[in-house]
Parts: structure tokens; C-alpha cells; sequence
């Protein structure tokens, strides 16, 4: 049941969070100053700093965490494991069943946005109660012979014992289910006070190897970060052995339990280990950087989204447009890679699955970007221009890459395209216009974006005849409704890159405007 709600309640907060609580969390930890408290604030709700490293490497993967930033949250997502196993080492979890139920009982009749909450608090009642299961569970363990035996060979060497913390953490994915049950055992009598240091710090090298898996396949960041997680992890145990030792012969005879010496010691890793590398965290992500650049894995990223920017409004719209116009050239390429095959097969693949995560990101970044009231109205006017053009770009790429993609990468449709005698004529029209569109947004540039409306006439009448001709040939039905998909696909993604085109008719038009009214004034 602990391990089930470990995986329940990062579910929960994904689907229950809301918007509102969502945009504040990734708000703090889109700021250098607040990093450490979204990291503290996730760590707690997900129950297990793993998870938390886990989602973090998500986040960092699509472009919605900054990697440099990123680290900081694994920092704080360790400190907040250590809270939460104080939490276990006390005897209030005894009480959590009672909890859980009030909480189940409370949302079933529950409604809004009272019933989202709840369902969160019920995941995190419920990892309390699996702790508690895991406490009551432990005792019959006192008396059992294979038991004792076997913890006297783990407990007779502290490498041992490391090792065997580091292999189960590793594959529950959580030190807090793991120091969760060296606590239940702990206070049943199962383990030697002397285990506890070794054990602590197996499972806590251990939680970064969660982040490790999670980073496997991904992009060139989200790698670096998870080695960086795993190195300051790694690295991070080395200062706390002599002070560990240190206090396990000074602290032995303190009026305290051994729940409450694990918790302590969980605490004082966490705090020395922050302490000590939070001023290298900057080396610490460009160590990882040049781990995960040996697996030689090509990688599309945000370049221009910094986040220290986001608050102030012309910077942040000025990087926005930029990652735009960025983004918008990796599409033109995936297209021509797509029409003419000159785009190697791993390269086509690679901006496939890379051009979804570049817009999400940019759509992420327009949404941290809040406008005042008394700022320039030139300055609003951009960056509603900028907010169509990446509402018209995020539909592009959703065509391109799940729609025109299946159609064009299936060897033998693309064989009856080109039988068409106008093809080239059309793809050359519809990758100009796309060209001309983009120029016009990039250059701000009128010509070309008159220059795309009318290349769109000429491609819409030859559509129209083409579509004629095709309902009165004798095509098959399966390669006849395949060419008329794509051409309808062509003509809406067109239609689409018009945007660009028209923010540059827009913006240059009032900008006009207002230009006569001031000389008149």
C-alpha cells in the first residue's frame, strides 16, 4: 500500500492540482530566489524526493524548467525528504488510518474545487497509512530466526549495508519507502544503532538513480541533469561520513528513540550536503552536461527562453519571438525533409518528437509573461502579434508531425504523390509560401508577407482543379483519398503560416497609424 500511494499521489497533484496551483509551483521554480522551496514544496507532496527528481527531469525534458535552475530543485526536493521522514519517525502516522478515512469520507460528498484538494490530501494520507502499516507489519519480525540471521550479515558490514540501501532504493525508487521501513524495523529492535549511518546513505545515493532511468532515452539536458542530480547525491555522502560517525559516538546515549536518531541524521545529510554544494551547483550541472554529452545523443533545446527574464515584459517577448522564429526553422527543414528526403532519416526523427517540445515550451514561457497596465501599447500590440503567430505555430507543427508525417513517411503513398503532374508545382508553392510567411514575421517585412498571400491564391486554385481532376479519375480509392488528405492538409497548414504573414501586415498597419496621428499632433 506505501509503495502504491508513493505512485497515487504525484498522480493526484498532477490531475487534481488545477491550474492555479500548478502555474504558482512551476512559477517558483522558474526563479532562481524560489528554486529550492518549489523543489521543498514537491518533495512533500509527492512524498519521496525520487518522484520529485523524476518530474523534475520531466519538466526539464519539454522545456518547461531551466536545467541550470532545475538542480536547485533536486536540492530542495532533498531537504524536503528529510522533513518528511521526520514526519515518519513520529508516532502521529500511528494515527493516519483515521485520517485517511475522514478524508475519503469528506471528498465523496465534496464538491468543486474542495474535492480536487481532498483527493491530493487523500494521496498523501495514504502514504502516511502505508508507513503506519509498514510500523505495525515489522513487529511479528522480532521473533523470526531467518530474519535476525540475515540482518546480522547485513549489519556486520557497513558496506554491506550501504549497498544493499543503494540496490532496494533503487528499485522501489524512493529512499523514504526504504528509510520507511528501516524505521519500522528500527523501532521493533530489528536493527543495530551503528546500521543506521550506512543505511541512510545507501538510500540516499540510491534516490538519484530513479532520475537516472527517468533521463534514459531523453534529450542531451534532461541526462545532464539527472548525472548532475546523481553526482551531488554521490558526492554529497563523503562530508556527512566523519560527521555521521561523529555523532553516532557522541549521540548514543541521548534520551531519544532510534526512529528519531534516523529522521536526525536524514535531516543533517540533506542540510550539510545543500550547504556544501549549493555554491557549485553551476559546476556541478556543467559536470553533468559532460557525462551526458559521452553518450554522443543529439538534442534540440530551448535556446533563447531565459527564464530570469520573464518578469520583465519587452526582453521576455523580444526571447519569445526569437525561439519562434528558431522553432519555425526546424519546422521548415522537417518539411523539406519530409517533400525532397534531404534530411537524414535520424535527423527527421529527431525534429519530429523535438518540434512538439519547442512549441510547448514557448506556449509555457507566453504564459508566465504578464502585461501592465501603464506599459508601452506598442509593446502590447507585439506581444499579441507574437501570441497568434505561436498559436499558428503550434497548430503546424501538430499537422506536420502527426498528420503529414504518417502520410509522406509511408513508402508507397509517397511513390503515387509525385504521379501527379502538378506535385513539384505544389510543393514548391506550399513551401514558399511557408518561407515567405516566416520571413515576413522574422524581418517584419511586408513584401514578403504580400508576397505569401499571393503565392496562396495561385496554390489554392491549383488545389481546387487538382481536387476536380482527382474526383473524376479512375485513382484508386486508396491512393485517391490519401493524395486528397494531403492536399487538404497542405491547404490548412498554408492557411496557417498565413498568420505570420498577417501579424506583419498588422503590426507594420499600426504602426503606420499611429506614426500619422503623432505628426499630426
Amino acid at each position: 500500500m506505501f509503495l502504491y500511494a508513493l505512485g497515487t499521489c504525484p498522480d493526484n497533484i498532477k490531475r487534481y492540482l488545477g491550474k492555479g496551483g500548478k502555474a504558482f509551483l512551476f512559477g517558483l521554480g522558474a526563479k532562481k530566489s524560489t528554486s529550492l522551496l518549489f523543489g521543498l514544496f514537491l518533495s512533500i507532496m509527492m512524498q519521496s524526493s525520487a518522484a520529485a527528481s523524476s518530474f523534475v527531469v520531466g519538466l526539464v525534458e519539454v522545456g518547461l524548467l531551466a536545467s541550470e535552475r532545475a538542480l536547485l530543485v533536486i536540492m530542495g526536493a532533498s531537504v524536503g525528504t528529510g522533513l518528511v521522514v521526520y514526519f515518519l519517525s513520529l508516532d502521529v502516522i500511528l494515527f493516519s488510518p483515521l485520517v485517511f478515512a475522514v478524508i475519503v469520507f469528506w471528498g465523496r460528498f465534496a464538491r468543486g474545487h474542495l474535492r480536487e484538494y481532498l483527493k491530493i490530501c487523500e494521496g498523501i494520507a495514504m502514504v502516511f497509512f502505508g508507513m503506519a502499516l509498514i510500523k505495525f507489519g515489522s513487529y511479528p519480525l522480532v521473533n523470526s530466526d531467518f530474519v535476525k540471521n540475515l540482518l546480522y550479515i547485513l549489519t556486520g558490514s557497513s558496506v554491506l549495508m550501504a549497498i544493499t540501501a543503494y540496490v532496494i532504493t533503487s528499485i522501489v525508487q524512493s529512499s523514504t519507502a526504504t528509510l520507511a521501513i528501516a524505521i519500522g524495523m528500527a523501532s521493533s529492535g530489528l536493527l543495530p544503532f551503528n546500521s543506521i549511518l550506512p543505511l541512510i546513505l545507501g538510500a540516499y545515493v540510491g534516490s538519484s538513480t530513479s532520475a537516472l532511468l527517468a533521463a534514459l532515452g531523453k534529450k542531451r539536458r534532461s541526462q545532464g541533469l539527472a548525472w548532475s542530480a546523481f553526482l551531488y547525491r554521490a558526492l554529497g555522502i563523503i562530508p556527512m561520513i566523519p560527521l555521521g560517525l561523529l555523532y553516532l559516538r557522541l549521540c548514543r546515549n541521548l534520551p531519544v528513540t532510534i526512529d528519531d536518531h534516523i529522521a536526525i541524521l536524514q535531516i543533517l545529510l540533506v542540510s550539510v550536503n545543500m550547504i556544501v554544494f549549493l555554491p557549485f551547483s553551476l559546476e556541478l550541472s556543467r559536470m553533468g552536461e559532460r557525462l551526458a554529452s559521452l553518450s554522443g545523443r543529439e538534442s534540440i533545446e530551448p535556446l533563447y527562453l531565459d527564464w530570469s527574464f520573464v518578469d520583465m515584459t519587452p526582453i521576455a517577448v523580444s526571447l519569445l519571438s526569437k525561439e519562434i522564429v528558431r522553432t519555425s526553422n526546424f519546422l521548415e527543414e522537417f518539411l523539406y525533409g519530409l517533400f525532397y528526403g534531404e534530411v537524414k532519416s535520424d535527423r527527421l526523427h529527431l525534429l519530429r518528437t523535438s518540434l512538439p517540445d519547442l512549441v510547448n515550451a514557448c506556449v509555457f514561457y507566453r504564459s508566465a509573461i504578464t502585461l501592465r497596465s501603464n506599459e508601452d501599447p506598442f509593446l502590447a500590440r507585439e506581444l499579441i502579434t507574437t501570441s497568434y503567430s505561436l498559436n499558428a505555430l503550434n497548430n503546424m507543427v501538430t499537422l506536420a508531425t502527426e498528420r503529414l508525417f504518417p502520410l509522406m513517411e509511408d513508402g508507397e503513398n509517397r511513390d503515387h504523390f509525385p504521379a501527379l503532374d502538378e506535385w513539384d508545382i505544389v510543393v514548391s508553392l506550399f513551401l514558399n509560401i511557408l518561407k515567405s510567411s516566416l520571413g515576413a514575421y522574422a524581418l517584419d517585412d511586408t513584401y514578403f508577407a504580400n508576397r505569401a498571400f499571393k503565392l496562396y491564391g495561385q496554390l489554392s486554385d491549383m488545389l481546387g482543379k487538382i481536387r476536380n481532376k482527382l474526383m473524376l479519375s479512375h485513382y484508386a480509392i486508396k491512393n485517391g483519398t490519401d493524395i486528397l488528405n494531403l492536399l487538404t492538409l497542405l491547404d490548412a497548414f498554408s492557411k496557417e503560416s498565413l498568420e505570420f504573414a498577417r501579424s506583419a501586415r498588422r503590426h507594420n498597419a499600426e504602426g503606420f497609424v499611429a506614426l500619422e496621428g503623432g505628426d499630426q499632433d
